[in-house]
């Protein structure tokens, strides 16, 4: 990822980009956290990445409004969102994208945007529209993205990262983070939160379960994955977790 922010919109000196470089190589030294989930980020910086983020997203691709579609997915999204963890200072929105791709992605600080294919491979499946929405919001509540973007910070010490707000670095930011694929246990705490707000807002986790093996099947002898399934890997064993949590009842994840 080439990463580039916005540091003058969050009212911060345009120096600060080598501080938080040199901050990240003391981390490297110091061995904090092995580097590996370390967050160089504060919520408000999350939050102006994910608004800028969701501005370029909203240029690119058309947002669906006043159809029972959307309509359908903004009241799923706002009974989930009752249930989630991480509220203060998180502005979150949960949006319909005119996009023929079976996916749904989550930007930092509190974008989720469901595609209108997605939609059409779930029909009337509201479980599994609740679950999947409850798993992107999981992403931002354990700031999986941000903690990628820490990590390369991290990685890419030596490296002028500087923040200048141009446009362009803005859309190439935005296509990365629409392009995230989450490591294995990304997925599985993304999955329990999922599934654990689903089921607080009166859904069926079983919903994702069997979003996942549809999935599976549908795309088996495929030459290429999908692309939810290149951003959301591991499919098969995420569904028998899941059914695992199922059979203990253990929804519960966090408070």
């Amino acid at each position: 990822m080439r990463l580039i922010s916005r540091m003058e919109t969050l009212g911060r000196p345009l120096v600060y980009g080598v501080v938080l470089v040199s901050a990240a190589a003391m981390l490297g030294v110091l061995g904090v956290g092995g580097c590996r989930g370390t967050n160089l980020l504060s919520t408000k910086e999350e939050v102006q990445l994910g608004k800028d983020a969701a501005a370029e997203v909203e240029r690119r691709y058309k947002v669906v409004q006043n159809t029972p579609e959307a309509r359908r997915v903004a009241a799923i999204g706002e009974r989930v969102l009752e249930h989630c963890d991480r509220r203060e200072g998180v502005p979150y929105s949960v949006k319909l994208l005119r996009v023929d791709q079976v996916n749904a992605v989550s930007l930092p600080g509190g974008p989720v945007y469901v595609y209108t294919g997605l939609l059409d491979f779930l029909n009337a499946d509201d479980d599994a529209l609740a679950c999947i929405i409850g798993h992107e919001v999981g992403h931002v509540d354990a700031r999986h993205s941000a903690k990628q973007i820490s990590q390369r910070l991290v990685a890419n010490v030596g490296v002028a990262i500087l923040f200048r707000g141009r446009s362009q670095d803005i859309a190439s930011l935005t296509t990365d983070l629409l392009n995230l694929s989450y490591s294995r246990e990304d997925e599985y705490e993304a999955d329990h939160r999922g599934v654990s707000y689903a089921h607080r807002a009166g859904y069926k986790a079983t919903g994702m379960v069997r979003f996942l093996k549809k999935l599976m099947e549908t795309e088996k002898g495929s030459p290429r994955d999908p692309e939810l399934l290149r951003t959301h890997p591991y499919a098969s064993a995420r569904a028998a977790r899941i059914e695992k949590i199922i059979e203990r009842q253990d929804y519960r994840y966090g408070r």
